[in-house]
C-alpha cells in the first residue's frame, strides 16, 4: 500500500525514477542512518528481497523506475556517511550482497546507488563509490549487473571531506559509476552540472578517462530511458 502511494504520487508529479528501495540489511539497529531511521525492511536478506521486489513491481506498474541502495551494504555501519568517513570493514557481512544477487538474477534491477562506505575486505584503498574493484569488479563482473550505477550524493561528508571534488568525480566514473548525484549544492553553485561536464571532458582529453568509459555509461543511461520512452 505504501509503495503504491509513493509510486502513484511520483508518477502524478512527473517523476519516472525513484532512488529507492533501500536494500540494506538491518544488521545494526543503532545504525544512525539506516536502522535508527527505520529505512531497512529486515536483517533477513530473503525478507528484504521480497519486500524490495514488491516495491519494484508496484513502481513498474505505475511507470516509475527504481534504484537499489546502498551498494555494497550500509546496514551494519556505526556512522553516517553524510557526516564523514565510514569504515564497515569489521562489521560488514557478505550476506549484505544477497538482495542484489537475487534481484539482479531476477532481472528486476533498473539502477543501483553506491554507498560512500570504506570496506577493506572489498577494497583496501578506496570507498565503494570510488572503487573499481567494488563497482566494476564486484557489482558488474561478479554479480552480472550491466545497468545504470548512480553515485550517492557527492557532497556528502564521506567524500567531500576526504577527497577533492574534481578528483572524486573522475574516480567515480573510472570506477564504473554512470550518473553523478549532486543533491546539496545546486542552490550555492547553479553551474555545477556544467562544471562536471567540463571536468569530465578534460579528463578524457588528458587520458584519465577513456572515451569508451563514457560511451559505456551513455549506452546504459539510454537503455534505462528507453524502458519508458
Amino acid at each position: 500500500k505504501n509503495a503504491e502511494t509513493i509510486a502513484t504520487t511520483l508518477k502524478a508529479a512527473g517523476f519516472n525514477l525513484n532512488l529507492a528501495p533501500v536494500v540494506d540489511l538491518n544488521l545494526n539497529p543503532d545504525n544512525p542512518i539506516i536502522g535508527k531511521l527505520g529505512r531497512s525492511f529486515s536483517a533477513d536478506p530473503a525478507v528484504v528481497t521480497r519486500h524490495a521486489a514488491e516495491v519494484i513491481r508496484v513502481h513498474h506498474e505505475n511507470g516509475v523506475l527504481t534504484t537499489l541502495k546502498h551498494f555494497p551494504g550500509h546496514g551494519s555501519s556505526r556512522e553516517d556517511s553524510h557526516l564523514g568517513f565510514v569504515d564497515v570493514t569489521d562489521s560488514w557481512q557478505e550476506i549484505e550482497l544477497q538482495p542484489y544477487k537475487d534481484l539482479i538474477a531476477a532481472g528486476a534491477v533498473d539502477a543501483v546507488m553506491t554507498a560512500h562506505i570504506f570496506n577493506a575486505k572489498l577494497d583496501p584503498e578506496l570507498p565503494a563509490t570510488l572503487s573499481r574493484r567494488i563497482i566494476t569488479g564486484l557489482l558488474r563482473d561478479q554479480l552480472g549487473f550491466d545497468g545504470v550505477v548512480i553515485s550517492d550524493d557527492m557532497q556528502m561528508g564521506a567524500i567531500a571531506d576526504n577527497y577533492g571534488f574534481e578528483d572524486a568525480v573522475v574516480r567515480a566514473l573510472d570506477a564504473g559509476v554512470d550518473v553523478i548525484a549532486i543533491a546539496n549544492n545546486l542552490t550555492f553553485d547553479p553551474g555545477i552540472a556544467t562544471r562536471i561536464i567540463d571536468l569530465l571532458a578534460a579528463a578524457v582529453a588528458d587520458g584519465r578517462l577513456s572515451e569508451a568509459r563514457i560511451d559505456a555509461s551513455y549506452r546504459r543511461i539510454m537503455a534505462l530511458k528507453a524502458k519508458w520512452m
